[in-house]
């Protein structure tokens, strides 16, 4: 049978690795062997995608949260990224709201200013910045 997963159990964090036939798969399936990993803090999970260009990292402060305003951030998303990689959804921290993706700059045509201004012309954003991840 196709294994649809990989898994193992740590004892401790110093003896994390991540097991070569996991970047084996990883690797196979990206253009460019870049591999972007994303920590989610409220999911305590990790995820690792193949990329084949540079990423970017938008964070997008929203207040007040109403209905309307996740439909009116990702129509605006839509107008400058064909595509996103990830994205935490609306998280609550404190008594602020935030979205966050990962962007890949293959799949934009807008530039990073652009970028901002549209997502700034919604009222409900409060702050936006948009981050190049760096390679290690």
């Amino acid at each position: 049978m196709d294994e649809l997963t990989f898994s193992s159990i740590f004892e401790a964090a110093d003896n994390i690795k991540i097991a070569d036939k996991i970047l084996v798969a990883l690797s196979d399936i990206s253009q460019t062997n870049n591999i972007l990993s994303i920590y989610s803090m409220n999911a305590r999970a990790i995820y690792f995608f193949p990329v084949a260009s540079d990423v970017l990292k938008l964070s997008i402060q929203i207040f007040p949260l109403t209905p309307e305003i996740v439909a009116k951030i990702m129509t605006k998303i839509s107008e400058f990224a064909t595509k996103v990689v990830y994205s935490t959804g609306l998280c609550l921290v404190e008594n602020r709201c935030y979205w966050e993706g990962f962007l890949q700059e293959k799949d934009l045509n807008k530039d990073v200013d652009e970028i901002k201004s549209i997502l700034r012309s919604i009222a409900e954003v409060k702050e936006v910045t948009l981050d190049k991840i760096h390679k290690q």
